[in-house]
């Protein structure tokens, strides 16, 4: 790998790292979760960055793609397991990370969680198998009594490129693809005492530009032109072009875009028995001693 790119990688993942950290600062009883996200946003820009997706803070049994929209009033609880997962890019080059945060104090769903991440990363190798790094996740949920969640997974990440290709399950598998030296994956461990499946529920919160299509509103076509050169391709929130345009286009302009396959929408993914989902996450740069680029000094 260039030193430029490692250095953009690193530079993403420190910044991914300390908002991370800062949103985990946060969260605090009763606090809304639309002013967390806004000053997530504000910290990105901040230290240098763009968001390479916007903030996930999925509570409970949300175990992913939730967002929150203009106004909303969803507020933090204390028993809640708050899942803050934060995307950077520099330049295009990318850091993911994720933690779960909870007011009541970290329990063994979290630490869970954290465990599965560690003893992956510690087998993190050139040669190492995907079969490899599932079985290794799900035989520290299995040791703690819980669940790994079974379509969720961790992946590659390229340049511009939140899920690169490569899909790394949280458990075991029969892959025998070999990472190879300067890959980037992000490895993110979900677990859970439920079932460990999710599904999609609800409307999409978050969106993805995929292809330029004929677009009858106004509204839906400068949409479609933000999520190609605004945000640059990557996953935008519908709270962001709320800022622009009405209620009624927005909607309007979202269904539209979706139903001509110009936009991919993500629904918010929960646990399919309904049970509290806990999430840790890091990138790493595949080496003899990989790179966490996401984990604070």
């Amino acid at each position: 790998m260039e030193k430029e790119i490692l250095d953009k990688y690193i530079k993403a993942g420190k910044i991914a790292a300390e908002v991370r950290d800062y949103g985990c600062s946060l969260v605090k009883k009763d606090a809304l979760v639309v002013e967390i996200a806004e000053k997530i946003d504000k910290k990105i820009e901040e230290l240098g960055a763009k968001p390479a997706f916007p903030v996930n803070i999925s509570i409970n049994d949300m175990a992913a793609h939730w967002h929150p929209v203009i106004n909303d009033k969803t507020t933090i609880k204390e028993e809640d397991y708050v899942k803050i997962d934060v995307g950077v890019h520099v330049d295009g080059y990318i850091g993911d990370t994720a933690k779960t945060i909870r007011v009541a104090g970290k329990d063994d769903l979290i630490i869970c969680s954290e465990k599965m991440l560690e003893n992956a990363i510690k087998i993190i190798k050139p040669g190492v198998t995907i079969g490899e790094i599932g079985e290794v996740i799900e035989n520290t949920a299995k040791e703690f009594g819980f669940n790994p969640i079974r379509n969720l997974t961790g992946h590659s990440l390229g340049r511009y490129d939140v899920h690169a290709g490569l899909v790394i399950p949280n458990i075991k598998n029969d892959s025998k693809y070999q990472l190879r030296e300067d890959e980037v994956i992000a490895i993110e461990p979900f677990c859970t005492s439920g079932n460990g499946l999710v599904k999609d529920s609800g409307k999409a919160l978050i969106f993805r530009w995929i292809n330029d299509k004929p677009i009858r509103l106004i509204e839906g076509r400068k949409i479609l032109e933000m999520a190609r050169e605004k945000f640059e391709r990557l996953p935008f929130a519908k709270r962001w072009i709320q800022k622009y345009f009405s209620p009624l286009k927005v909607e309007l302009s979202l269904r539209e875009l979706e139903t001509v396959n110009a936009l991919y929408g993500y629904k918010p993914l929960r646990e399919v028995s309904g049970k509290p989902v806990a999430q840790t996450e890091h990138t790493l740069i595949v080496k003899e001693k990989p790179i966490v680029t996401t984990r604070l000094l």
